[in-house]
Protein backbone atom coordinates (compact mmCIF):
# COMPACT_ATOMS: atom_id res chain seq x y z
CA UNK A 1 0.00 0.00 0.00
CA UNK A 2 1.41 3.26 -0.93
CA UNK A 3 -0.08 6.82 -0.27
CA UNK A 4 1.37 10.54 -0.66
CA UNK A 5 0.58 13.85 0.13
CA UNK A 6 1.90 17.07 -2.11
CA UNK A 7 3.30 19.51 0.40
CA UNK A 8 4.18 22.23 -1.92
CA UNK A 9 3.85 23.25 -5.88
CA UNK A 10 5.44 26.08 -7.62
CA UNK A 11 3.38 28.93 -8.94
CA UNK A 12 4.67 27.95 -12.47
CA UNK A 13 3.61 24.43 -11.90
CA UNK A 14 7.42 22.80 -12.59
CA UNK A 15 8.00 21.88 -9.38
CA UNK A 16 6.67 20.53 -6.46
CA UNK A 17 7.65 18.52 -2.97
CA UNK A 18 6.08 15.54 -1.67
CA UNK A 19 5.68 13.04 1.31
CA UNK A 20 5.40 9.59 0.19
CA UNK A 21 5.21 6.16 2.11
CA UNK A 22 5.05 2.41 1.15
CA UNK A 23 4.51 -0.92 2.73
CA UNK A 24 6.51 -4.05 1.89
CA UNK A 25 5.89 -5.08 -2.11
CA UNK A 26 7.96 -4.58 -5.55
CA UNK A 27 7.04 -2.65 -8.24
CA UNK A 28 8.53 -0.90 -11.50
CA UNK A 29 8.42 3.19 -11.94
CA UNK A 30 9.34 5.21 -14.71
CA UNK A 31 10.25 9.12 -13.96
CA UNK A 32 8.95 11.01 -16.41
CA UNK A 33 10.49 13.89 -14.53
CA UNK A 34 13.69 14.37 -12.46
CA UNK A 35 12.80 13.46 -9.08
CA UNK A 36 15.18 14.11 -6.39
CA UNK A 37 14.11 11.74 -3.25
CA UNK A 38 15.58 11.68 0.58
CA UNK A 39 14.68 8.73 2.30
CA UNK A 40 13.20 9.50 5.76
CA UNK A 41 12.42 6.20 7.51
CA UNK A 42 13.03 2.71 6.63
CA UNK A 43 14.82 0.72 3.27
CA UNK A 44 14.21 0.26 -0.48
CA UNK A 45 16.14 -1.92 -2.75
CA UNK A 46 16.46 -0.10 -6.07
CA UNK A 47 17.10 -1.69 -9.40
CA UNK A 48 18.02 0.41 -12.49
CA UNK A 49 17.68 -0.19 -15.99
CA UNK A 50 20.86 -2.26 -16.46
CA UNK A 51 20.24 -4.61 -13.17
CA UNK A 52 22.87 -2.82 -10.77
CA UNK A 53 20.65 -2.69 -7.49
CA UNK A 54 21.30 -0.40 -4.38
CA UNK A 55 20.36 -0.55 -0.96
CA UNK A 56 18.87 2.95 -0.09
CA UNK A 57 18.41 3.59 4.09
CA UNK A 58 17.00 6.13 6.26
CA UNK A 59 19.09 9.62 5.37
CA UNK A 60 20.13 8.58 1.79
CA UNK A 61 19.45 10.51 -1.11
CA UNK A 62 19.05 9.48 -4.43
CA UNK A 63 18.38 11.58 -7.91
CA UNK A 64 16.52 10.16 -10.86
CA UNK A 65 16.57 11.79 -14.21
CA UNK A 66 13.65 12.33 -16.21
CA UNK A 67 13.29 9.21 -18.72
CA UNK A 68 14.73 6.61 -16.34
CA UNK A 69 13.01 4.04 -14.68
CA UNK A 70 13.58 1.35 -11.67
CA UNK A 71 12.59 -1.08 -9.77
CA UNK A 72 11.18 -0.49 -5.97
CA UNK A 73 11.55 -3.86 -3.81
CA UNK A 74 10.49 -2.30 -0.24
CA UNK A 75 10.94 -5.27 2.42
CA UNK A 76 8.55 -3.69 5.40
CA UNK A 77 8.52 0.07 4.58
CA UNK A 78 9.96 3.17 3.41
CA UNK A 79 9.10 7.15 3.60
CA UNK A 80 10.57 9.61 1.68
CA UNK A 81 10.52 12.87 0.95
CA UNK A 82 10.94 13.83 -3.24
CA UNK A 83 11.18 17.16 -5.15
CA UNK A 84 10.22 16.88 -8.45
CA UNK A 85 11.33 19.37 -11.30
CA UNK A 86 9.81 19.17 -14.87
CA UNK A 87 12.59 21.13 -17.02
CA UNK A 88 11.03 24.02 -18.76
CA UNK A 89 11.70 23.90 -22.96
CA UNK A 90 14.68 26.37 -23.76
CA UNK A 91 12.52 28.54 -26.50
CA UNK A 92 10.30 29.38 -23.22
CA UNK A 93 13.31 30.28 -20.93
CA UNK A 94 14.25 32.94 -23.85
CA UNK A 95 10.74 33.79 -24.64
CA UNK A 96 10.70 35.00 -20.53
CA UNK A 97 13.95 36.64 -20.68
CA UNK A 98 12.84 38.89 -23.53
CA UNK A 99 9.37 40.10 -22.02
CA UNK A 100 11.73 41.30 -18.81
CA UNK A 101 14.06 42.62 -21.14
CA UNK A 102 11.11 44.38 -23.09
CA UNK A 103 8.89 45.27 -19.60
CA UNK A 104 12.07 46.85 -18.35
CA UNK A 105 12.71 49.04 -21.37
CA UNK A 106 8.52 50.26 -21.83
CA UNK A 107 8.43 50.61 -17.97
CA UNK A 108 11.21 53.10 -18.16
CA UNK A 109 13.31 51.83 -15.05
CA UNK A 110 16.19 49.16 -15.23
CA UNK A 111 15.33 48.62 -11.60
CA UNK A 112 11.42 47.71 -11.66
CA UNK A 113 10.88 44.17 -11.56
CA UNK A 114 8.81 42.47 -14.76
CA UNK A 115 5.66 40.72 -13.01
CA UNK A 116 5.81 36.94 -11.92
CA UNK A 117 4.27 34.19 -14.04
CA UNK A 118 2.05 32.25 -12.11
Amino acid sequence: MARSRTLFTSADGTASMLVWECTAGRFNWFYAIDESVYVVEGSVQLKDSTGNCRLVTAGDTVFFPAGSHAEWTVEKYVKKVAFLRSTVPAPVVVGIRVFRRLWRLLSGSRNESAPMFG
